[in-house]
This record gives C-alpha cells, structure tokens and sequence, in this order.
C-alpha cells in the first residue's frame, strides 16, 4: 500500500507535524497511525466502511486519516464549519458507520456536539472517537497499541480511500471520491513540478479537508520534511508559525497571502523564511501575482490549477518567468492529458476559449451516488471540469471563468440578478443575463447579455439608464444583443451555452482593441542616448497629470518609465537603435510602451534585473509583454485615478472626438 510505504520516510527523531500544541515526531506519527489503525479494526471497523472525520487541521487529524485508510476504511473529510444538522445530512447519505470528532466550529459551542451529529446521522456512540485536543492526543494514546494483523485484506489502491464533499455553492454537495492511486499520482505530480525546490518544513495555510491542504501535507511527509497547521488563518497567527518554525513553504489561497504581507512582522519573521508559496483555490488577477512576487521578496509563486475532482492538473514551474506565473496557470502536470473543447466535445485549436478538459490516474473514481449522467468524467476518461479557458502556443492554460452567482470585480461581490433587474427594467431589453468574464486587473468584469423587442438596440441608451440607477461599478463593461437566447432541450437558458458565446464575442472585440492599440495619443522614437531619459519621463509625467493622475501616482509613472528607459539604454546591447515609446488611452487605462531592436527584456526578479524589476512591478498595475511585427512591445499599464473618464477628455478637441466615434462604432459593429 503506498500510504504504508509513506509513513516510513522520515527519520524517526525528526518533526513530522507542528500544531497548537507541540511536536510530533516521525517515530510517534507512525506508531500512532498503526495504532490508531488497530484500534478502529478492534472496534468493528472492515474493509469498505466509511468514517467521518470532524476538525479543524491539526495532528490528530492526520493521525486518524491515515490510520482510517490503512485500516481499509473510507474517511469522509467534514467541512470543520459544518453545522450538526448540515453535517448530518451529508453523513446519512454517504453512509457513515463511525465518528472521529475533532475540534470544530460545533465543539466550541457546544459539549454535546459529537453525540449529537452521531445521533442524527444514526452513528452508534460506542463507534465515536473524541479527537479533541483537550480529550485526546492520538500520538501519545495510540503509539503503545499493537499494529494491524498482516493477515487481514486491506483496501486495493484503485479503491477509494476518502470522500471531500463539494462546497455546493450552486446545487447540492457532491461526494468526490478518491483512490490512493488517486492521490499518490498527484503527490508525485507536484513533487515533479516542483522540480526539487521543496524546503524541509511547509505551512499549511489551507483546509486538511479540501485536496489541496492533504495533498501538501502528504507530499511534505512523504519527503520526511515538517508539516506545520497553524491554528487559524489570521496573519498574526501565520506570522508566529512561519517565523518561529522558520517555514520554508507555504500552502495558501491568495487573500490569505495578501493579508499575511500586510502583517505586522512579515518583513522581519515571514519574508526572509519563505521560499516556495503554493497558490490556489481561486483566480488571483496578474496584478496580485505580481505584488504578492514582489512582497515576498525571496519567494517564488506557484500558481495551480484543479478542483476536487483532480488536482493539480496544470501548475507553473519554479523556472518560469514571473510574467508567465502571473498571467497562467501553467502547464499539464506529468500523466494529465489536457484539452480544450466545443460544446460538442469536439478539440479547439491553439487560442479558441472553451470548456477544460483533463484525463489522467489522478481523477477520482466518480461521485458518489449520482447515476451516469450526472457524472463529470465521459466514457473515454476525460474530466469536464465546468471551467472555461484557452491553451497558449506554448501549452500553458489560460483560464476565461466560469459560470457562478458571484462576480467578484476588484474586490466588489456584485449580484447578477440585481443589474439583471435592472436591465429588464431598461426600456426595449425583454430578457437579461449578466456574467462575469476574466480581467487582466479587476480580476473579474461585469458582461451582459439581453433580448430585445421594439426598437433597434441601442447600447449607448440602456448603460446610460444603468448609470443613474447604481453605482459605476457594477454596470456592464459592455452589452452583446440576441434574438434569442440558446436553450437546452428542457427549454430553460443554456447557461453555458450562451457563456462560451459572449466569451467568444468578448475575445473578438478584446483582440480588436488589442490591435488597434487603444487611442494612441502620441508615438515618438527617441535616441539610444541617457539625455533622452529626463525630457521623455517629464513628458509622460505631465501628460498624466494633465488628464486627471494624482501627483503620486503620476510620480510613480514617471519612475516606472524612467527605470525601463533606463533599463533599454544603459543595459541593451549597442545595435538596439531608437526606442520607440507609445502612450495610449485604454478605456480603463494609461498604457506606456516600450520597442526597440535590442536584446530582448524579461522581468524577473531572481535575475541580474532584480531592482528594476522590483521598481517596475511596485509602480505599475500590470505589465506585460507583446509581440508586433515580430518585436516585442513591453507594455505597462497604469490604471486611471477616480473621476478620470477618458472619454470626456478625447472629447475636448474635435479630432480625439472623432477617433473616439470611430472606435465606438467599430465595437458596437462587432458581431
């Protein structure tokens, strides 16, 4: 059994997890888990049975995961913020026979809280084990009792071994089930990605019942490092472990990143520890890649992709440049097929956007209790995760969203049904969806799709109705009109359908922005010559200031710019020639770019180019590089300050007005 073969990695004097309440060894995690094991055998547990396993992250929990696998039981991993009732539900259908009840949520609030889940999932109290830290200490209780007899037939590895219940935030939660093979495929996935960067000690910042925290922890014993389980997420507490056990990794979602670089003590006990951080559990925008990269000053972001039902199934590697970390969620991972397809399944080429699929050992066996049809792998293996995105030439995904309640756009959670509301409330719009797509800065922006009836569609109108009835925020970035709207064969909205085609219509006008450039305001070419630098950063200086910048952020402009003019002149080779320097008016941005004959610049802040890398990414919102005519652009964009609207400002003049006509009348044209 490979989770046996695990066990026997690290040394057995050597720190195997660090929680609230102390040290566990290698050699009391072992014997613990082999005891642990034998006690549930002991008590009537066989091959197949499913144990629920209640709490928050600690040593218990992982003594009592394994000991339930090695036992040949399944374990049900129980969201920890469950609540008795909503835990039991879950527990009655996957049909759970013993409880190891951990601290948690309930515990806290109640004394009778195990007995009383038992009870109501019909869990008799005599198969109830009280893992809580003040009753019990699985390490110690369990590390004198004789191990498993050899003779009895423990689970094969294509058998499940744990369930993780989906969060169920759109239909009911679905029971994710899970082989060894299952997870050590993935184990040995990330090791590979990882290409040997692991530390020997790892802060697992994330929930031992979503994969991601079991798999890092898994992966980090298998290596015989130190699995440290802070107590909560707070930074203040994430400042204490990560410093007083000089962490080396990290686990985390990357709100919990933000808020631990904000922390006081990050600079002196977090940034100087962390080397490898491990990023997932939702889209983080590049601009907050970027940041969190320049923050964690040693570090370097590992950016995944998976969900319950597989995971990882694409990373970035630790040798990728950061503008590819940021901006990707990389590559297939070793023994994951990865395409992109239509709505009929059918292969998309290189750039279309559509629904991800993978195939792999890595998948789970199914979902528990659903019939065919309602499962997420096909018969030929592959997973359709439900996720939209496109492959790159180069092969790293590049995710376009997903359908959801909530669209979160710059940290603003706006609801659909409200600017829906408002939408059909618009003279002329018969019917309304609202979606969120991807953004390179908001993270999410704000779409619509509608019907009409009456008089032709005018998209002008109905955003300028929205404008007086709710905030900027929250009114569609654009409006894409319908005859009609698709529907599936029971005659309600094909959601996904209509999804995939706004995105489809969204990329077309956003590659048309992209190659009209925005409203170039002025293009020079300036010499290979220092002189050059101080009359065009003063240029591009009051040119922000004049159209609505902050003194501020019109310095850090001027900076951003200087350093990479810099950068060009000083450090690109001799027969780079003129610089070329274009500043163009994006409809939410300022762009400043940068092209030129010589050597081509990449930022990377673990490379000779460090500090003006670090200069460039600490005074931009995003950078990125494209290609024109074969020559790359570097292109930084600087989001506008409240109250700029760029449209009354190219309306000052007769022709910036006549330019800003033609490219509304080129968008409204798009198909």
């Amino acid at each position: 059994m490979f989770f046996s073969e695990m066990l026997d990695r690290g040394q057995d004097g050597d720190a195997a997890i660090v929680d609230e309440r102390g040290a566990v060894t290698y050699g009391e995690f072992r014997a613990a888990v082999a005891g642990f094991a034998a006690h549930l055998h002991d008590r009537g547990l066989v091959k197949g049975e499913r144990v629920a396993l209640w709490g928050y992250n600690s040593a218990n929990w992982l003594v009592a995961f394994f000991a339930i696998v090695r036992a040949g039981g399944v374990a049900l991993l129980v969201n920890y913020s469950m609540g008795v009732d909503e835990a039991a539900e879950l527990l009655r259908k996957a049909g759970a026979r013993f409880l190891v009840c951990g601290d948690n949520g309930q515990t806290k609030r109640r004394d009778d809280a195990m007995e009383a889940l038992a009870d109501a999932a019909g869990i008799e109290r005599s198969r109830c084990v009280d893992a809580r830290g003040e009753a019990c200490d699985l390490a110690s209780a369990y590390a004198q009792v004789e191990g498993l007899d050899e003779q009895r037939q423990p689970s094969e590895e294509a058998d499940t071994a744990f369930i993780i219940f989906t969060s169920g935030t759109t239909s009911a939660p679905k029971a994710v089930c899970i082989s060894q093979r299952a997870l050590a495929a993935d184990a040995r996935a990330l090791m590979a990605g990882l290409e040997g960067t692991m530390g020997e000690s790892v802060c697992v910042a994330v929930p031992l019942f979503h994969l991601l925290g079991l798999l890092t922890s898994y992966v980090y014993l298998i290596l015989g490092s130190t699995v440290c389980l802070p107590a909560s997420y707070r930074p203040d507490t994430l400042v204490s472990v990560v410093g007083e056990n000089k962490a080396s990794d990290m686990a985390a979602v990357g709100a919990v990143y933000q808020g631990l670089a904000e922390a006081n003590g990050f600079s002196e006990s977090v940034a100087p520890h962390l080397r490898t951080c491990l990023i997932a559990g939702g889209m983080s925008t590049p601009v907050q890649m970027m940041r969190l990269e320049l923050d964690f000053e040693n570090a370097t972001f590992i950016n995944m992709y998976g969900q319950s039902e597989g995971a990882p199934l694409t990373m970035v590697r630790p040798s990728d440049l950061v503008e590819l970390r940021a901006n990707t969620v990389g590559r297939s991972v070793d023994g994951v097929e990865l395409r992109i397809a239509d709505l009929d399944g059918s292969t998309l080429p290189t750039g279309e956007v559509g629904e991800v699929l993978a195939r792999g050992v890595c998948l789970m066996n199914g979902y528990e209790g659903l019939p065919a049809d309602a499962q997420a792998i096909d018969a030929d293996g592959w997973l359709h995760t439900g996720d939209l995105g496109f492959l790159d030439p180069a092969g790293y995904l590049r995710l376009a969203g997903r359908i959801k309640d909530v669209i979160i756009r710059g940290g603003e959670n706006i609801s659909p049904a409200e600017v829906e509301a408002e939408l059909t409330s618009v003279e002329g719009v018969k019917d309304a969806k609202v979606m969120g797509a991807p953004h390179a800065i908001y993270g999410e922006s704000v779409e619509a799709c509608v019907t009409t009836q009456g008089a032709p569609f005018d998209e002008g109108h109905v955003l300028e109705a929205l404008r007086t009835r709710m905030p900027r925020y929250k009114v569609p970035a654009h409006i894409f009109s319908y005859s009609a709207f698709p529907l599936n064969v029971n005659g309600k909205l094909d959601q996904r359908a209509l999804y995939v085609s706004m995105l489809g219509k969204l990329r077309r006008l956003e590659v048309d922005e992209e190659l009209a450039g925005g409203i170039t305001v002025f293009e020079i070419a300036v010499k290979n010559s220092g002189y050059a630098i101080g009359p065009v950063t003063a240029l591009v200086s009051d040119f922000a200031g004049n159209i609505g910048y902050a003194r501020r952020h019109a310095a850090k402009i001027r900076l951003a710019v200087e350093e990479m003019l810099i950068e060009r002149i000083m450090y690109a080779y001799s027969g780079a020639g003129d610089i070329r320097v274009r500043i163009a008016l994006m409809p939410e941005w300022l762009r400043v770019s940068f092209s030129d004959d010589g050597a081509e610049y990449v930022i990377d802040k673990r490379a000779d180019t460090s500090t003006s890398a670090r200069i460039i990414l600490g005074s931009v919102d995003n950078f990125h590089t494209e290609r024109r005519g074969g020559r790359p652009e570097y292109c930084m964009d600087f989001l506008y300050d409240d109250g700029v609207n760029v449209k009354d400002i190219l309306l000052r003049d007769k022709e910036a007005a006549e330019k800003w006509e033609s490219f509304d009348e080129a968008m409204k044209a798009l198909p």
